[in-house]
């Protein structure tokens, strides 16, 4: 599955708020509204808020989506809020990505879950009975790919009885005074997922005790690190640019948080209804 082709790119100054494919990398696609109808499109691209880095947790992270019918046709556009999902397909007309607009619960300091001000577009990464949704998001300082930089990769999970999705390590809400509590924190947010499962309960008890050691946090942050030196030297080989090798150590980087996140909620899928 193809997750860099919706990597969102976060800005901290103003540019282009728009990602736009090349005429030549239409992709087929299809989008599902709200009211149940389907649209057969060429897809063409989306517009995204435009802003700095805190007014884009403040709305939702994608405005419109831009399409063609055919591909000498003008382009179209489609609000973003009347859209429920996105497929999109290869030359073969294989899936490449299933892209999902999620509402969203969060939280809060008391421990309790409440309701985000916004929704996301994300991409579904599993599909279970605990899903996964996720990608990368890019801090950039120009016009071009070139000064754009890895800056974290964002993950959403969904209990699929459920219509929300939560964010494991909420970046809404961290700051330099609760950084030590993101373990705790992601652990909080299975609970609340895996909630009808005494089993899958249990067994975050476990784990929580062995997230939350300095061992287990030295090792991914050295995993961090060697997956970044790999992007740089494979970039470096094959000619590739400063944009490029950070676009191939964000690939890195969401299949690494991807495996992480599938191996808690294999537990949930073995042991629980």
């Amino acid at each position: 599955m193809r997750t860099s082709l919706f990597s969102l790119l976060l800005m901290f100054v103003t540019f282009s708020s728009v990602f736009a494919q090349k005429k030549d990398e239409y992709r087929k696609a299809e989008i599902f509204m709200n009211d149940g109808t389907k649209l057969n499109i060429l897809f063409v691209g989306y517009t995204y808020p435009n802003g700095n880095f805190l007014s884009n947790f403040a709305t939702s992270n994608v405005y419109k989506f831009e399409y063609k019918l055919t591909e000498d046709s003008k382009i179209e556009k489609v609000d973003a809020k009347d859209v429920q999902s996105l497929t999109i397909f290869d030359d073969s007309g294989d899936v490449t990505s299933k892209i999902y607009k999620l509402d969203l619960k969060a939280i809060n300091t008391k421990g309790e879950l409440v309701d985000k001000s916004r929704d996301s577009f994300q991409p579904i990464l599993y599909d279970g009975k605990l899903q996964i949704y996720g990608s990368n998001i890019f801090a950039c300082e120009g016009n071009g790919k070139s000064l754009c930089r890895y800056a974290y990769s964002v993950f959403y999970i969904k209990n699929s009885k459920e219509q929300y999705g939560i964010m494991p390590v909420d970046f809404d809400r961290i700051n330099l005074f609760n950084l030590g509590s993101i373990p705790e924190k992601m652990v909080e947010a299975f609970k609340y997922v895996g909630k009808d499962c005494p089993e899958f309960q249990q067994y975050l008890k476990v784990f929580e005790g062995k997230v939350v050691e300095k061992s287990y946090q030295k090792k991914m942050k050295e995993d961090y690190k060697n997956l970044y030196n790999k992007a740089n030297e494979e970039a470096k080989k094959s000619g590739k640019s400063f944009g490029e090798s950070q676009q191939l150590f964000g690939d890195y980087m969401l299949e690494y948080y991807l495996d992480f996140y599938k191996g808690i909620v294999m537990e949930y899928e073995k042991n629980c209804k």
